[in-house]
């Protein structure tokens, strides 16, 4: 799986979790210790970015998933 492919299920799977929690993005990144900003960049389609690994743990530990559940491992 190439960067492309997995920021595109880690994007797919982010949306889904926000969805879940019935919070907004401010209250979601505030959740997660990252700025509204940066939450919106991983949610927009036009970025290849991957979060740094500890906001992944956050989002993770946060949401009760696993890792390789978050990146479609």
């Amino acid at each position: 799986m190439d960067k492309r492919d997995l920021s595109t299920v880690f994007r797919e799977r982010l949306k889904m979790l926000l969805t879940r929690s019935d919070l907004n993005q401010s209250a979601f990144a505030t959740a997660v210790g990252i700025d509204r900003s940066a939450l919106s960049q991983l949610l927009s389609g036009a970025s290849t970015r991957l979060p740094r690994a500890e906001t992944l743990l956050n989002i993770a530990a946060e949401f009760k998933v696993s890792l390789d559940w978050l990146l479609g491992l």
